[in-house]
């Protein structure tokens, strides 16, 4: 994951690797991953009400309406765009 900022706050993160078995929900596990992340944005304060949209930008493959409705009531602000 990265974010892209004008100036010099861009970052990246790797969320922890999660080898899902052939069973398992890949969007589910998706949406837990990309939950986290932007929760642990807002709880340190580089998200706030009032901020530009979190943008979620996935490669080929995910089921993103799926994926939006997994991330639905992320945060108290606006709903994250997939």
């Amino acid at each position: 994951m990265a974010v892209l900022e004008p100036g010099a706050t861009s970052w990246t993160a790797i969320p922890d690797a999660v080898r899902p078995a052939p069973a398992d929900d890949a969007t589910a596990i998706t949406g837990a991953q990309l939950r986290g992340v932007v929760e642990r944005l807002i709880a340190a304060g580089h998200w706030q009400a009032g901020d530009p949209h979190i943008v979620i930008v996935s490669d080929a493959g995910y089921d993103v309406t799926r994926l939006a409705w997994v991330l639905r009531g992320l945060s108290a602000g606006p709903a994250p765009t997939v």
